[in-house]
């Protein structure tokens, strides 16, 4: 199994602190944010580790990683970032976005669900937006799941649905090497389809389009994606409020890793 990191993204909103570095590379208890998510992967399966660089790649350090760069990071969105690996997603992988902070216990929840496609989700997400003022929770990516298969995903879904089955989903899912084809197959029939500024799903543009944006084309073409659910236990690192509280919020949010002994 690999494990693949999606890093190339520029951080806007967490200038100045990216001014000179990745995202990734911002320090967490003295280590960088891509160590910590190197290692989970590392301690759960994945003796190969792919990383997606692009902005201020220079500064990006990771040991022991298959380096990978986006060349059109500016003009293009996660999606497209990831599949830059496309070549190394021929067996199982978990796949991370490069700004959040997940404790152990949910890579080894992912790996406990079955599914070629099982994402993992956050069913106790609302309160950790209680004085989240520059990430407003309209900006979540939200799954509405029902008996833990998803039907919706992304930013679109509107926070009054709100049920026992609308969670947030992380932006760290697992698939099999089936999985893992049939993703590579859809993106490539997308991909020679599509021009760059055609609309796709809820993406003003194919090159702008989000991982949930391709979710969401799975689901709508009869695939089983799968909930990996998890009550709280990570963070976003995505404004440079989100990384100045982590520390304040770690207790609330089951950052065990984070918590003083």
């Amino acid at each position: 199994m690999k494990g693949i990191i999606v890093a190339a993204g520029m951080g806007s909103r967490l200038m100045p602190l990216t001014q000179d570095k990745p995202k990734c590379m911002l320090p967490v208890k003295e280590k960088p944010l891509i160590e910590w998510t190197i290692d989970n992967m590392k301690s759960f399966g994945c003796d190969e580790i792919i990383v997606i660089d692009g902005y201020k790649k220079e500064a990006l350090f990771c040991d022991n990683a298959t380096r990978i760069t986006n060349i059109d990071y500016m003009n293009n969105n996660i999606l497209h970032s990831l599949m830059c690996a496309k070549e190394h997603m021929n067996e199982a992988v978990i796949v991370s976005y490069s700004d959040i902070w997940v404790e152990p216990n949910v890579y080894q929840r992912l790996l406990d669900t079955t599914g070629d496609f099982v994402i993992a989700v956050d069913e106790d997400w609302k309160a950790y937006y209680n004085n989240r003022n520059e990430h407003p929770i309209d900006e979540a990516e939200n799954v509405l799941y029902e008996s833990k298969i998803v039907s919706r995903i992304g930013k679109h879904i509107n926070n009054k649905e709100l049920s026992s089955q609308l969670g947030e989903f992380l932006g760290l899912w697992y698939m099999s090497e089936k999985g893992s084809q049939i993703f590579c197959d859809v993106f490539d029939k997308l991909n020679n389809s599509l021009l760059p500024n055609d609309k796709f799903q809820q993406a003003n543009r194919w090159h702008s389009s989000y991982i949930t944006d391709l979710f969401q084309e799975l689901v709508d073409s009869g695939h089983e994606i799968n909930c990996a659910t998890i009550k709280k236990s990570w963070a976003e690192i995505d404004t440079n409020e989100d990384y100045n509280r982590l520390l304040e919020v770690a207790y609330e949010q089951h950052l065990w890793t984070l918590c003083d002994k």
